[in-house]
């Protein structure tokens, strides 16, 4: 038996050798089994378990829907997640999906052991308590240090963090214990905020405002964060930073620790139903922590009050919230120059997200195209790139795949078979005892007539391979035709299929003066679109068609 092993720790006070004592514990149980074989490990470290979001966890995921392995080893079934839903369907993949087997070694569940799934459902259950209280400790912990004046988390444009360390104990690592971290204005970048204020007060836009804060060159709140990708625009100013949302205080010209007024605890995570995004909810003002700390304050009261005055004035910004996408490429159309959405800048045209809110100094692509004609284009060139003799020939090949896969799946069990001549011999042995009557001759007939089906179907070849597909070029084009063709209650789902094929459009500026459109027929999204149930197939009667 081909064994895997995950294993993981969510804090960063905890030792890498916890995933060293889980993979120990979880060895020496394998070693008791006969010919279990250990082919993998898995490990994601200081991560918590109430996300999904775990390289190794996801890789273990895909691993094990390709049947990599036979049985997945954890210390427990925390190490899986803390969420109780999370675990649950976790156990339903590879129990019911992927025909796998799940254990856990010190909390002695075994997916292979009878009522598994009442002990799996208690332990998720108290896994998911265990989030809830700890959420509770750390909220009053969190509460604490607000009303002390220290940083509860986040960082803003302007001050710097300064960890208060305790004299003599340690850490896990060694280092001095970190008891609370404090804010001490930054005399460069509180200068630079005291500009943009001026600057709002003297009547310029916040886009005017990015716009020379980019040509100067001063980096912006982003350029310190530690991204894994950077983009063209990466560290410039944009004018969602300085405006923000008027009612969230968000942006810098709304943040009140300007005048040294801290506030904490305006909102709160609330997890989506899809168990993966956490959306903000804004908290009522009397559960709000209002401190105030004049030693923290950049800006004087007055030019606080006359811009704050301007800003309810303009409606614009008052409120800035995301968006769904709203048509048909929205989202799926890139920048060239700087990597920045293409957005719908007045009703019929798109452009440039990064030219608009960053200036020219960021991205010189000041093109817009209509929606219309851009969607007509796009659509047009990905048909004809998708028609071609490589795209029909994937377009059998993975249908014929799926309809032999169906056709395996309709073959019957084997256990029917048996149940029905069973059946057949109790009414024979009742005929010969002289129970005959017209009931049970009916009886006999229908159980007769089951068992001649089941043999026929039995003794069809399963695997026989569809080598011609009834009029597959007219059915490919159809399909083709399709792409993108939806209602607006739909829109959504034909956005995705348009993005299973092509990924993302990047659009870039020519010399002569128009949008190039970079993009390719993605046979591996057509086989996405297949196997995602997009193409209906008729399985009924004698044969097979699609």
């Amino acid at each position: 038996m081909r064994v895997a092993i995950y294993a993981r720790y969510s804090s960063e006070n905890q030792r890498e050798t916890s995933i060293e004592d889980q993979y120990r514990i979880c060895e020496q149980y394998a070693k008791q089994r006969e010919d279990w074989k250990i082919v993998q490990r898995y490990a994601d470290k200081a991560i918590s378990g109430a996300t999904r979001k775990r390289p190794s966890y996801q890789q273990m995921l895909v691993d094990a829907e390709d049947k990599q392995f036979d049985i997945l080893l954890v210390h427990d079934f925390s190490r899986l997640s803390r969420d109780s839903v999370e675990v649950e369907l976790t156990r339903r993949d590879f129990v019911e999906d992927w025909g796998l087997r799940l254990i856990g070694v010190t909390d002695g569940i075994d997916t292979a052991n009878e009522g598994h799934e009442l002990m799996s459902g208690v332990k998720g259950i108290m896994n998911q308590q265990y989030l809830v209280d700890l959420a509770k400790h750390t909220y009053k912990a969190l509460t604490r240090e607000a009303l002390k004046g220290n940083n509860c988390g986040g960082r803003n444009y302007g001050y710097r963090h300064i960890p208060i360390e305790h004299p003599t104990e340690k850490d896990a690592l060694g280092r001095p214990k970190i008891l609370a971290v404090r804010r001490k204005i930054d005399p460069e970048q509180a200068q630079v905020v005291r500009q943009i204020f001026e600057w709002y007060d003297n009547g310029k836009s916040p886009r005017q405002i990015a716009e020379e804060l980019n040509q100067r060159k001063i980096p912006s709140p982003g350029a310190s964060y530690n991204r894994k990708v950077h983009s063209a625009r990466y560290g410039t100013w944009a004018a969602t930073v300085l405006h923000g949302e008027l009612r969230r205080a968000t942006g810098i010209l709304s943040n009140p620790i300007y005048i040294g007024r801290v506030i904490w605890n305006r909102r709160k995570w609330i997890k989506g139903r899809d168990r993966k995004r956490r959306r903000p909810e804004l908290r009522p003002e009397s559960e709000w922590i209002v401190t105030e700390h004049p030693e923290l304050r950049i800006i004087p009261q007055d030019l606080w009050d006359r811009v704050q005055q301007r800003r309810k004035m303009q409606k614009k910004w008052v409120s800035t919230r995301p968006r769904s996408p709203k048509y048909l490429l929205s989202s799926l159309l890139k920048c060239a120059v700087c990597e920045s959405n293409f957005v719908m800048q007045s009703y019929y045209q798109y452009g440039c997200a990064g030219h608009k809110d960053r200036g020219p100094t960021v991205c010189h692509n000041n093109l817009r195209v209509s929606r219309s004609l851009a969607e007509e284009k796009i659509l047009a060139s990905l048909k004809r790139d998708l028609f071609t003799q490589e795209g029909l020939d994937l377009f059998i090949k993975e249908s014929t795949r799926l309809l032999t896969e169906r056709r395996r799946e309709r073959k019957p069990d084997p256990s029917q078979l048996l149940k029905v001549e069973k059946e057949i011999a109790n009414i024979t042995k009742a005929i010969k005892a002289g129970i005959l009557t017209p009931t049970t001759k009916s009886e006999l007939e229908k159980a007769e007539a089951e068992r001649a089906r089941l043999q026929r179907a039995s003794e069809e070849t399963s695997d026989a391979i569809i080598t011609m597909l009834p009029r597959a070029k007219e059915r490919y084009q159809a399909l083709i035709d399709k792409i993108g063709e939806r209602s607006l209650k739909h829109l959504p789902q034909a956005r995705e299929q348009v993005r299973a094929l092509v990924g993302e459009i990047w659009l870039k500026p020519s010399p002569e003066g128009h949008l190039e459109a970079t993009l390719t027929g993605r046979y591996d999204g057509l086989v996405m679109l297949l196997n995602k149930g997009k193409l209906e197939l008729n399985l009924r009667g004698c044969g097979e068609r699609i």
